[in-house]
């Protein structure tokens, strides 16, 4: 049984092997295509003021997926591995959204994400950090998708972090205060054909406060929300969101409003990556890019809280799963 909306308690169990999953017509689907159904993914991302790093383990399945960059913001170099494959036997992720346990290993590239531990391995480049996992509260949502359906995600920003990043002969700090990341851990019976837009942020402003935020459109908005930001711990949740930018030209500016007016911010890209996959039975055509917010957030005790530089990402996705 599903319950649809925001959850203040923690999630234990994505218990998706007993959901009775139907078709449209009502027809219950057999506990294998079930399984295969199923979609997870995870995604860590960190920011800094010498790089902006994320990392991503998917499993679709049938098919696999995951991913390593590391953009140098000063010199504007994007180092990344990446690695998509059939079947599931190189990723593994646990349903289990507060207690992280997650893998992917492939001849190039390693992933493990296990509690508050991170590490990641790719072509001459190695990530290992810890995150403290106490604090902010998550976001936690679940919502319908297609007509029979769900989603369940969960966002975090933004978390402590303390490591580092070598590259061959040379050691990059990811500590906070100056580094801080996000995690967007989502599961679930998604829609066959879907898109997104995102955004995300963390980041440390001028007052010493800290600024998480996570903003989409186009999936998890079946009655609720996922539109957030985090002023150090206190959550401000926002209405639909609207992304405004250029398709022939993704890398010149975003501008991203809420109806509520809690958020005008615009996005200005320094980098990124893009994946596009034809596999006949899935297709993906993927851009994340890396760059600032600025503009202004409304939280709701009606303090305007205005940003200039803060790091985040942005997202224009398509997917056929």
């Amino acid at each position: 049984m599903i319950r649809y909306g925001h959850y203040s308690n923690p999630v234990d169990l994505i218990n998706y092997e007993d959901f009775d999953l139907k078709t449209s017509s009502g027809i219950s689907v057999h506990k294998l295509v079930k399984k295969l159904l199923f979609k997870q993914f995870i995604f860590v991302g960190i920011t800094g003021p010498e790089l902006i790093a994320g990392l991503a383990v998917v499993d679709l399945k049938y098919i696999t997926n995951g991913f390593f960059y590391v953009y140098n913001r000063r010199t504007g170099k994007l180092w990344e591995t990446k690695h998509l494959g059939p079947g599931s036997a190189d990723v593994y992720i646990r349903p289990l959204p507060e207690k992280i346990d997650s893998r992917y290993q492939s001849r190039k590239l390693s992933i493990c994400l296990k509690n508050d531990k991170i590490s990641a391995r790719g072509d001459g480049v190695t990530l290992n950090a810890t995150l403290n996992l106490n604090k902010p509260r998550p976001l936690r949502l679940c919502t319908r998708t297609g007509y029979r359906g769900w989603s369940y995600t969960q966002k975090t920003a933004p978390i402590e972090i303390s490591g580092e990043i070598r590259f061959k002969n040379t050691r990059i700090s990811v500590s906070s205060p100056d580094c801080l990341a996000l995690i967007d851990w989502t599961a679930g019976y998604m829609r066959r054909n879907t898109f997104w837009n995102w955004a995300a942020a963390a980041s440390s402003l001028p007052d010493n406060r800290t600024l998480g935020l996570n903003l989409a459109c186009g999936v998890n908005e079946t009655g609720f929300t996922e539109n957030t930001f985090w002023l150090d711990n206190r959550i401000t949740r926002t209405g639909p969101v609207n992304f405004v930018f250029n398709k022939d030209d993704l890398y010149s500016d975003w501008r991203i409003t809420s109806g509520d007016r809690k958020i005008n911010l615009v996005f200005t890209p320094e980098s990124g990556r893009k994946e596009k996959v034809n596999a006949l039975v899935v297709a993906s055509d993927f851009t994340q890019l890396m760059g600032v917010f600025k503009g202004n957030l409304t939280a709701d005790d009606g303090e305007v809280i205005t940003i200039s530089g803060c790091s985040g990402w942005v997202e224009d996705h398509f997917a056929k799963w």
